[in-house]
């Protein structure tokens, strides 16, 4: 590798990494909104100030081109990976999953996208994906078989699952359907169908809430962090290289979710349960070698 491409992985790598981390808070942030808020309440308020900040951004910047096809894409996107995906793991954790099973159980994202694009769009399945699928989820179990007995574990390791097809689904769904647009818009699309979509579940809910400072600054941190900044930090990760590259960060996720929950939540984990975050983070990594020689995937530009 010569010094040009060196330099030009390394914003790219800084990126990733920014990304798992902020990806990673989220799940913290949910935790501590969801004390005070009911969950699809929460959701509603993180897209509701996520597409008021995004959208007077793109007022005020240059605005970009539109076409109907693209905006139409992004909609049906924010439909799986914003509205699905949030709105199951707020649900989830609300129910009885915890922040460092939320995230390790949406970090195994990589290997069902991997699976889902073998069987749904055509794509060679390679051959580390199914052992990294099977260590994968041997690591999933092992985190969390100390909290079967756990009140609303089951539920909500249940939605968290939902959370994570639909999560796959709306990659391979921006993998198989590209849209052009540019970030800003797309994401702004994406909350603003997210919105609308959950409004009816937040107002069955009531719009239950209890705001406490823990909750509010937990709902300001997943709209404003983890939403505005890692959203478009990723979008712009999708930007400049493929979608395998970027998915490929996600098996961090796992073990540094369990960090900060151990660190921030207090949680505590037992030797056998950090074993599993460490076989869960290897097997995703493992479902996304390829073999040598094996063909790589031309980047394209793309945003969900």
């Amino acid at each position: 590798m010569n010094a040009e491409m060196t330099a030009a992985l390394k914003p790219a790598t800084a990126g990733g990494l920014l990304f798992v981390l902020l990806w990673s808070s989220g799940y913290l942030g949910a935790h501590y909104a969801l004390l005070g808020f009911a969950p699809f309440t929460a959701t509603v308020l993180r897209f509701a100030g996520s597409a008021l900040v995004i959208g007077l951004w793109v007022l005020v910047w240059k605005r970009p081109s539109v076409s109907r096809p693209d905006l139409w894409r992004a909609a049906l996107a924010g439909l799986f990976l914003q509205a699905g995906f949030f709105g199951f793991i707020y649900a989830a954790m609300a129910t009885g999953a915890s922040a460092a099973a939320a995230g390790l159980i949406a970090g195994l994202m990589p290997v069902t996208t991997a699976l889902g694009a073998a069987l749904f769009i055509g794509e060679p399945l390679g051959r580390n994906t199914l052992p990294g699928a099977v260590i994968g989820l041997g690591g999933v179990g092992l985190v969390l078989a100390p909290m079967r007995d756990t009140p609303g574990t089951l539920l909500g390791v249940t939605l968290a699952v939902c959370a994570l097809l639909s999560l796959s689904g709306g990659t391979l769904l921006q993998r198989r359907h590209p849209t052009q647009l540019e970030p800003r818009l797309a994401l702004l699309v994406q909350l603003l169908v997210a919105l609308f979509v959950l409004l009816p579940f937040a107002a069955r809910e009531g719009f239950a809430m209890q705001p406490s400072w823990p909750s509010v600054l937990g709902v300001l941190w997943v709209t404003l962090i983890n939403s505005c900044c890692g959203l478009l930090l990723y979008l712009w990760l999708l930007r400049t290289g493929s979608a395998r590259e970027v998915s490929g960060w996600f098996y961090l996720v796992p073990p540094i979710t369990g960090v900060m929950a151990m660190v921030v939540l207090g949680d505590r984990f037992g030797p056998w349960q950090w074993a599993g975050f460490a076989l869960a983070a290897a097997g995703v990594w493992l479902a996304q070698r390829n073999p040598q020689g094996a063909a790589t995937e031309t980047p394209r530009r793309e945003s969900p």
